[in-house]
């Protein structure tokens, strides 16, 4: 009798659960600019329950397999935060006004100080967010976060002032022309090696340190991989930037001719003021062109190496096109309606975001245990959005 073949087995494949985003820009508008006239009638008091009612918005709308996430955070804690945020800041400009030599010092406490804003600010971010009855945490410690936010980052910032030096060494020996050249592309290169060691040695302690529940999060984050996207967008910018340079270059002779034809006319020509505002306009796309593709590669790598637990694996799946598309008709939305479409823009980035975001695994089989923390006010989370402390591994 011949043997009946062996069945192969195919291999497991995951579930995958992509994000959706249920909101409306006409039903947000409406409370947004609620929460903007009342905001501006109890100056400013009322903006810490427009920032929950905001917060409150995106989070419901945003579900994951049928249920939306939920924002824990109260009025109260966002209210005492941002008066704290509030003093702070009036206190740095009183001390900048009369007296400059104590608003630096207060920066440099409030630069020592980072580290322990961004540990407390992710904490607090995290355990205010709650999905199917249970919430996130985040427990880096602050040594750690010391250790990535503060020590590696004046380790390179070292590394770039010793190049400088030695790119002024080298213009005094081999003259100027090529002092500059060699300091530029040796800051250019050690920019990148710098910008990927901090950045995977954020990004690793970040993601590692989170929490849902009783769940962890885990990621494996290369240096080699950040590296090679500071090469990407290194090599982009400088490569967007010889172009305008050319193009400019070219433009030169025609500036030159209004220039010197100036004098036969009544009124000066705009051409030359145009060319610089040309100028200006095609630096700025190239560094939103550059930005973009790096987020974009860094978002998608990220989250491909993020698990919980080891059962379900987050996913990204923005594109270049895309994304680039959202960032610039956004901007020109909110240019052109005088920031009246600002709620429009903000739907529309919420319903990328989530569409762009997928989990894959069984959510129905993973168990999970709330953890019993408790969250404070919001100091450092204000404190941080009022001095533009930007944190995150995203």
């Amino acid at each position: 009798m011949s043997e009946r073949p062996e069945t192969l087995q195919q291999p497991e494949t995951k579930a995958v659960h992509h994000m959706r985003f249920t909101g409306s820009a006409g039903e947000y508008f409406g409370i947004w600019i609620v929460n903007i006239l009342l905001s501006i009638l109890t100056l400013g008091v009322y903006s810490a329950w427009a920032k929950v009612r905001n917060q409150q918005y995106f989070y419901g709308h945003t579900r994951l397999d049928g249920q939306g996430f939920e924002y824990l955070a109260t009025p109260v804690q966002i209210l005492i935060g941002r008066l704290i945020a509030v003093a702070l800041i009036v206190l740095w400009t009183i001390l900048n006004t009369a007296l400059p030599v104590l608003a630096l010092a207060f920066l440099m406490i409030f630069s020592l100080a980072t580290p322990w804003l961004a540990v407390r600010n992710l904490r607090f971010d995290a355990m205010v967010s709650r999905y199917r009855n249970v919430r996130f945490n985040f427990v880096g410690s602050y040594g750690d976060a010391y250790l990535n936010m503060l020590v590696k980052p004046m380790a390179v910032y070292f590394g770039l002032s010793v190049v400088m030096v030695l790119a002024i060494v080298l213009g005094v020996a081999l003259g100027p022309v090529v002092g500059v050249v060699i300091g530029v592309l040796l800051a250019a290169a050690l920019a990148v090696v710098g910008y990927a060691f901090i950045a995977s040695s954020v990004a690793s302690y970040v993601l590692n340190n989170y929490r849902y529940g009783s769940k962890v999060f885990s990621a494996t984050i290369e240096y080699r991989q950040y590296l090679k996207i500071g090469a990407i967008g290194a090599g982009i910018f400088f490569g967007l930037l010889l172009v305008i340079g050319l193009l400019g270059a070219s433009g030169l002779g025609a500036v030159y001719a209004v220039f010197k034809d100036a004098e036969a006319h009544t009124k000066p020509d705009a051409a030359a003021g145009l060319a610089v505002i040309g100028f200006y306009l095609a630096f700025f796309a190239a560094g939103i062109f550059t930005s973009t593709v790096v987020r974009v590669l860094v978002r998608n790598y990220l989250f491909s190496r993020v698990k919980i637990d080891g059962e379900l694996q987050l996913g990204s799946h923005f594109t270049v096109g895309g994304y680039l598309g959202l960032v610039v008709t956004n901007l020109l939305l909110v240019i052109f309606t005088l920031g009246l479409a600002s709620a429009v823009a903000k739907v529309r980035y919420a319903r990328y975001l989530a569409e762009g975001t997928s989990v894959a695994g069984d959510l129905a089989l993973v168990a999970v245990q709330d953890h019993d923390q408790q969250v404070d006010v919001a100091v450092a989370d204000e404190v941080a959005s009022a001095f533009d402390v930007q944190i995150g591994a995203f």
